[in-house]
């Protein structure tokens, strides 16, 4: 399954870009580390959101990590390839997917340290209920197709 993924927040970046409520731009909502202080809020991994697609609990695009060797831009396309999800108990999922420049396959690919800094900094706000696997992404995103 490939996607269109959009990148909000470029891994390295410490500023909270989102694309805005009526989806006509994204906007800088200010220091990552004011709500997130994991790595002092800095993204560990490119981080955007799928196109045509809606999160049913936030009532907003299904967000997705990117994992890619690549330096991405605030607002660049970038065609992924989810290989699994985090599920988190708030709702608010986290699709990971690799761009054709990491071979990725599984969540037990990443290494160690980095999958680690992922789960602290997407957990600290709301506990992480699960890791789950692509046909269970390629299900998920699917249904939040719109």
């Amino acid at each position: 399954m490939k996607l269109k993924a959009i990148i909000e927040i470029p891994k390295g970046n410490d500023r909270r870009w989102h694309l805005n409520y009526d989806k006509s731009a994204i906007e800088d909502f200010g220091l990552i580390k004011e709500r997130i202080p994991v790595n002092d809020g800095v993204m560990p991994v490119a981080y955007g959101y799928l196109e045509d697609t809606e999160n049913e609990a936030e009532k907003d695009n299904v967000d997705i990590l990117v994992f890619s060797s690549k330096d991405f831009k605030i607002g660049e396309g970038v065609e992924v390839v989810p290989f699994g999800y985090i599920i988190r108990d708030d709702g608010d999922h986290k699709v990971f997917a690799v761009d054709g420049t990491m071979d990725y396959k599984s969540w037990s690919d990443i290494p160690k340290e980095e999958a680690d800094l992922i789960l602290k900094y997407f957990g600290y706000n709301h506990k992480i209920i699960s890791i789950e696997n692509a046909d269970s992404a390629e299900e998920y995103i699917t249904n939040t197709i719109i």
